[in-house]
């Protein structure tokens, strides 16, 4: 019920500040799976939990826990928190029991906001849990969000913001270790599925001067 009620007052908010859209609602498998998302602002997490039909367990960075309020609010829907770099293996082992329990998992793989818009490389943390647990992942791709709320802005301001889910990725199980290769190859496939979906202005610079991304 609190997950329901908090995100009717995002929608009803984001809706009469900055027209919001969501598109490719069609493509969203049953869970579990894996949310993969670009990250430009804090009204990201929001946007991606109203995205999916599904209840989302958001991962976000330790640093947030430092506002009391973000640390409650976050935990009060779900939501994980990640110490960058060194996940330990309580927030490993607590992130696959949800996706074994049926949950869904939403993941920035930037790891954090993007200081221009633009996609930047992937952590292989998507990649990791994806192969480990053997499930889908969705890609969404949230357009205009560094316009609304630019990093160092304290409210959303106006503007036009899309959400645009891409087609889910299946993604095999695989038992035991994984090799460094095997983890960089769908962290490379998730980064172009998801920058596939951005426009020209927000997609690598890499990428649009024709060079690899990953």
């Amino acid at each position: 019920m609190w997950y329901r009620l908090n995100r009717f007052f995002f929608k009803v908010w984001f809706w009469l500040q900055f027209g919001y859209r969501i598109e490719g609602r069609h493509h969203e498998p049953p869970p579990p799976y894996i949310i993969v998302a670009n990250h430009t602002s804090a009204v990201d997490i929001p946007l991606v939990s109203m995205a999916v039909r599904a209840p989302v367990a958001i991962v976000a960075k330790e640093e947030l826990m430092r506002i009391g309020a973000v640390r409650v609010w976050i935990r009060s829907v779900g939501g994980l928190f990640v110490r960058r770099g060194d996940p330990g293996r309580v927030f490993i082992r607590t992130a696959l029991g949800l996706l074994h329990r049926g949950r869904v998992l939403g993941l920035f793989a930037e790891g954090t906001r993007s200081p221009d818009g633009r996609l930047q490389p992937f952590e292989e943390g998507a990649a990791y849990f994806a192969l480990h647990a053997g499930v889908p992942v969705l890609p969404i791709a949230i357009i205009g969000s560094h316009r609304t709320m630019p990093r160092g802005a304290k409210f959303p301001g106006r503007g036009r913001v899309l959400v645009r889910i891409g087609e889910p990725l299946a993604v095999p199980k695989v038992e035991g270790r994984l090799t460094r290769a095997l983890l960089a190859e769908w962290t490379r496939r998730f980064h172009q599925t998801l920058a596939d979906l951005l426009p020209a202005d927000q997609r690598p610079l890499s990428e649009i001067a024709g060079t690899p991304t990953v």
